[in-house]
């Protein structure tokens, strides 16, 4: 049987579909798998990861309902993303209890279920408070038919997310790229699962995709109060979209990691410059800013993020 050639009509099937795969084989369908620690930068099973957070993954088999149950977080950021087999993403849950999952309201027999708890990946005790939530997390499926990728060409996948991550390139927003097929923007849709799989909707996270075409330096970003419900972070990426390890410097810091001026401004740093908040850059380097909760003056552009200054 001659696999299905991939284009930009079912690419969005065919790199879901792969990602679940991957993904599953850190666990079986219905078995929930949690992150302990950060990641390694030597495993990256996502392009453009954030490192804010620690993830709970499962892929579940919904074709006869499934049922989720989340802790009362106590006021720390803990969401779940519901992606389904096209990547759409028709519901994200904050509130503790028991939640149903069922293909009338996922569309598709299976899904994949996605926690993101947030940590300060610098502070053991509260690595271990979050494991503690993650143990409380708790799915149970009726059916436990083994998820199974359809038969997808991978030469042809290759060359149509190559074509898509070279149209997204200097995509400076995502907005419009995540949530349910009635919201998105279907070419966005289709950037956004080349460039940013798995990522959220923007009312959840607010991204912000800059490339700044400079070599590598010393450059600086300045910034006040910053209009969110949770929190703000900033990750630097290669050419490519991945994490590289630059010297010491970090890959990626948030709002509620960083270290503060005297004033309570964050000032980042990007290079090799001393001084805390310093973010390693390479040839080709780019960032994204997230912005988990944002207010509508975020969304609706009356206010912007700060720019980078030398």
């Amino acid at each position: 049987m001659n696999s299905e050639t991939v284009n930009v009509d079912n690419f969005a099937r065919a790199e879901t579909h792969r990602m679940f795969a991957a993904l599953q084989t850190r666990g079986a369908t219905n078995e929930l798998v949690h992150v302990r620690a950060p990641e390694s930068l030597d495993e990256q099973p996502v392009i453009r990861q954030n490192r804010d957070t620690l993830y709970s993954s499962a892929i579940v088999d919904i074709s006869s309902g499934a049922a989720l149950t989340l802790p009362d977080s106590r006021g720390r950021y803990m969401s779940v993303m519901v992606v389904n087999e096209d990547h759409y993403i028709n519901r994200i849950l904050h509130e503790p209890g028991t939640h149903e999952l069922s293909v009338a309201d996922y569309d598709t027999d299976y899904v994949l279920i996605a926690v993101r708890t947030l940590v300060d990946p610098n502070d053991p005790a509260d690595i271990a408070a979050v494991n503690a939530l993650q143990d409380e997390i708790q799915l149970k499926a009726t059916s436990d038919r083994a998820f199974v990728a359809a038969d997808f060409d991978k030469a042809s996948l290759d060359s149509t997310r190559s074509a898509l991550l070279e149209l997204a390139r200097g995509l400076p927003r995502y907005d419009r790229a995540f949530g349910r097929k009635e919201d998105v923007d279907p070419v966005r849709h289709l950037l956004g699962t080349a460039a940013g799989w798995g990522g959220l909707p923007e009312q959840e996270a607010f991204y912000l995709n800059v490339e700044p075409g400079l070599p590598i330096g010393n450059y600086e970003l300045r910034i006040g109060e910053v209009p969110v419900d949770a929190f703000w972070s900033i990750s630097v990426y290669n050419v490519a979209g991945y994490f590289e390890q630059v010297g010491d410097a970090e890959v990626s810091l948030n709002s509620v990691t960083a270290q503060r001026d005297n004033d309570g401004s964050i000032t980042v740093r990007f290079g090799t410059a001393a001084g805390p908040n310093t973010l390693g850059v390479m040839d080709g380097w780019n960032y994204i800013v997230r912005l988990y909760r944002p207010h509508p003056a975020v969304l609706n552009g009356t206010w912007t993020f700060p720019g980078l200054g030398k």
